[in-house]
């Protein structure tokens, strides 16, 4: 998938509608969009507008499903751009302006749900009834509504002092030149007015068939909801991202980052658009229950206002990610991976049912893969993409435990049988088993590796690779560096001189930042082996720093290749570092005794480090060299051979 056209990047988001982390989406778009139909049906009654202007409806709730996906579209790609093309300029901030995004939105779809249920208006018309009594007159009332306003903005950005006090300076100011301490209850009529106004205007707006007000309200709301979810990042994703994050070199790039980008969202939009008309048959039941219809607005009202809640506290994130653990997260994985292998033309209609069911795994020449037999579950197969005259040979190692006893059949592209073997028959190095070795593939098109437990039938898990052709057992050769000369006594008496030229060096060193030639935001964290690790701690090694989580289904994919080139690389100087977010420490030491990991994990409980990277989508990872400066970012699964290029090109420099 390292070319993606904007074709697939479309047919991934919309796979990406029926994965267990877009979940929390639907509920709460349904919720608003139930909302605003209810309340547009129930005004139609009240207005006595007749049934037939129910076609301009359906045109109404389709703008607004178009309105409410353009809305999470725009805020997706810019995150995503910030995240990974422009994250030296604002990267870091991306999780601020998320977290603003989500705490303001969250009262206005609490705003919404009250509208919805009705309350607003008599909550209006009780206030104009006690203004009458002198509460609207009464300075206090102005100085009330000064203290809430000032308290709800500080806590709308962050506690941020900076930020807030020249927001609430603004607020005063303009309750000062308009009257609301010298006139409070012409001033306060007067909002009055101006707020039903709106409100009415959008209602009248949806209802006759224009709705501009109310599209840009539904164009808030996707937004909105886009700051309070994460999207699972599957194969194509990834790679989307990492297209967006080497796009740094020209506006041309960037432009084809921030393309893709949108058409996978634009992707992932089309069902929540097909939602919002089939929404649309509700009508004739609303009409039907007109009597009930008070009922119908608080429950719709009631369902916006908890949904705006979670929004506001930052919950409907959680929920997401809550959703992508465990199995979810494999099945979220597979879903990305089956279908744009289908539509990619990769694998064929019989064979995207194994898919799905994990039995069947789309794989690329070099990229290792995991197996799994079980009682239930004695065989696994592989779907490959060869080219004619390419040598290859397959590898099959454990797991934290000893490979199964298996057979083994290689189809080829018309199906017919190319090779059979079993492990009794493997070439055995170094704990790997090689089936197959030094086969020459006949023809282009998608070739079938076929693995059959013929052991005891118990759970066992595994790794499987057709790789390129290559004696056993090499290993990379690496220079030594180059040892300093002897200095003799002349350069000795040139220390002061050397010190002066370092502190040059060190006013010359790269930038802090995020992009490849940044030096790494500097960090502290402790390990789960209760360790304190300093990224300066690291240096004279090179580190990759990962951001992954127990419930990331990716992630589960690229940790064991991971520690396979940790124990390849560790003795040359490469450590790796593997930083969680909204996990928890026994989740974590499960998940390395599960997959038998050596190198160093922590938690983020705060996610500082998280922020300070720019980190919205997981897994991601960093390649820093051994003077601390980025060698490469790459987001999604990194296969094992793109790691031991990276490793390669990392030591080959020294």
């Amino acid at each position: 998938m390292d070319n993606v056209s904007i074709g697939l990047a479309l047919v991934a988001g919309i796979l990406s509608f029926i994965s267990p982390c877009v979940l929390p989406l639907v509920p709460a778009y349904i919720g608003y969009m139930g909302g605003r139909l209810t309340h547009n049906v129930s005004r139609q009654a009240a207005l006595g507008t007749a049934p037939g202007l129910s076609l301009a409806l359906r045109l109404q709730m389709l703008l607004h499903g178009i309105a409410f996906v353009l809305g999470f579209t725009i805020v997706f790609v810019l995150i995503g751009l910030f995240t990974t093309a422009l994250s030296s300029l604002a990267g870091q901030h991306v999780s601020a302006f998320t977290e603003i995004l989500g705490r303001v939105g969250g009262l206005v779809i609490i705003f919404f749900g009250f509208q919805f249920m009705g309350v607003l208006p008599r909550f209006f018309s009780w206030l104009r009834k006690k203004g009458q009594a002198g509460i609207l007159d009464n300075i206090l009332f102005s100085i009330g509504f000064s203290v809430l306003g000032s308290a709800l903005i500080y806590w709308g950005v962050l506690e941020q002092t900076t930020i807030a006090l020249p927001l609430i300076a603004l607020l005063l100011a303009g309750l000062f030149v308009k009257g609301a301490f010298s006139q409070p209850a012409k001033f306060w009529h007067g909002a009055l007015d101006r707020l039903e106004s709106m409100l009415y205007a959008d209602t009248r707006a949806d209802i006759g068939g224009s709705g501009r007000d109310g599209l840009l309200g539904s164009t808030f709301m996707g937004m909105v909801f886009s700051a309070g979810w994460t999207p699972c990042i599957g194969p194509l994703l990834g790679t989307i991202l990492t297209v967006a994050a080497a796009s740094g070199a020209t506006s041309g790039d960037i432009a084809q980052g921030m393309l893709l980008l949108a058409a996978y969202s634009i992707g992932l939009g089309i069902p929540f658009v097909i939602t919002a008309l089939l929404m649309n048959s509700a009508q004739g039941i609303l009409r039907r229950l007109q009597r009930h219809m008070h009922k119908i607005e608080l429950i719709s009202g009631t369902l916006l206002i908890a949904i705006g809640v979670l929004v506001a506290s930052g919950q409907l994130q959680s929920l997401s990610q809550t959703f992508s653990r465990g199995e979810f997260a494999d099945f979220t994985f597979r879903v990305e991976e089956c279908g744009v292998g289908f539509f990619d033309g990769e694998l064929g209609l019989s064979h995207v049912g194994a898919c799905l069911s994990g039995s069947l795994a789309p794989v690329a020449i070099n990229q290792s893969a995991s197996g799994h037999f079980a009682p239930d579950r004695p065989e696994q197969q592989y779907l490959f993409h060869g080219e004619a005259g390419r040598i290859i040979d397959i590898e099959v190692r454990s797991v934290n435990e000893a490979v199964p006893d298996f057979d083994m059949v290689l189809f080829g592209p018309a199906e017919e049988e190319l090779a059979r073997a079993s492990k009794a028959e493997s070439l055995e190095s170094d704990g790997r088993f090689y089936p197959i070795t030094g086969f020459e593939l006949g023809g282009d098109g998608m070739y079938r590796l076929v693995l059959r437990n013929t052991g005891t039938g118990e759970s066992s898990r595994f790794r499987v690779k057709a790789r390129d052709a290559e004696p056993f057992e090499t290993q990379p050769e690496i220079s030594p560096p180059s040892q300093p000369e002897a200095r003799d006594v002349e350069s000795a008496a040139s220390d002061d001189a050397m010190t002066s030229l370092s502190d040059i060096a060190g006013d010359l060193a790269p930038a802090i930042g995020l992009v490849e030639g940044n030096r790494a935001p500097a960090f502290t964290i402790e390990t789960l082996a209760d360790e304190v690790v300093s990224l300066s701690d690291l240096r004279d090694h090179v580190v990759l720093l990962n951001f992954w989580g127990t419930w990331c289904g990716p992630c589960r994919r690229e940790m064991p290749e991971f520690q396979k080139a940790f124990e390849e690389w560790n003795e040359r100087g490469f450590e790796i570092l593997a930083i969680a977010y909204n996990d928890t420490e026994a989740a974590m030491e499960s998940f390395r005794a599960e997959f038998d990991l050596s190198f160093s994990l922590a938690l983020d409980d705060n996610g500082e480090i998280n922020e300070a990277y720019g980190i919205q989508t997981r897994p991601s990872s960093y390649l820093i060299d051994r003077d601390g400066v980025i060698l490469t970012r790459h987001f999604g699964i990194m296969t094992e051979s793109q790691l031991g290029e990276l490793l390669h090109e990392a030591f080959a420099q020294e």
